[in-house]
């Protein structure tokens, strides 16, 4: 099933700008940035995606006015640490957390050189530990936002955002060795804070 979702979303990615690059309102944007991992508490301590660069892309498409209709993919790789009373944190493992996400951007001024905008998505968040202990982690995850397009030209542009992401664990986040593991059944909160550049069609 993940897999079909994976090549659903690649393939829109590729097709629609096949048929769509000679019509107005497309915009293709690659970014990076800093990622705040998120942090929960555990019954005898904590456990923490460390914060670290992420990059993604956006694919958005105008369906009114002001109003894009939006795909987007955001990856960060860091190390999951564990904080536990009394002893010293250690490196649990290594995660990558994936976002694929589909939702619609506000522009509150969509003409001139600075368009302040913002943003709601929705979609699937996949937790992989690249240690292999475990398999990936699929959650139901949303995102809200805001920023900044600067156009100093009509095709090239550059965007500046800060977003909250949640995924929601509905039964708990479990991450073994084969030996044990931790778990945590409350929800992370992370964020980003990105920059990028902006390909207008």
């Amino acid at each position: 099933m993940k897999k079909l979702i994976i090549l659903g979303l690649l393939a829109i990615l590729f097709i629609l700008p096949q048929q769509a690059f000679s019509q107005n309102g497309i915009e293709l944007s690659g970014y990076t940035g800093w990622m705040l991992g998120g942090k929960v508490n555990l019954y005898n301590g904590s456990l923490k995606i460390e914060d670290g660069q992420n990059w993604g892309i956006t694919l958005s498409k105008q369906i009114a006015p002001g109003m894009h209709a939006e795909l987007m993919y955001n990856r960060l790789v860091s190390d999951l640490t564990v904080r536990e009373y009394g002893d010293v944190p250690y490196v649990y493992t290594k995660v990558a957390t994936q976002y694929f996400h589909a939702g619609a951007v506000k522009e509150l001024m969509s003409e001139g050189v600075v368009r302040p905008y913002g943003t709601g998505s929705m979609g699937a968040t996949i937790f992989s530990d690249r240690e292999g202990f475990d398999s990936d982690k699929w959650r139901f995850s949303v995102g809200l936002g805001g920023g900044l397009k600067i156009f100093p030209t009509e095709r090239i542009g550059f965007r500046l955002q800060a977003r909250m992401l949640v995924p929601l664990y509905f039964n708990g986040l479990w991450f073994g060795t084969g030996g044990g593991g931790i778990s945590t059944s409350s929800s992370i909160v992370q964020g980003d804070f990105t920059g990028g550049v902006i390909l207008a069609f």
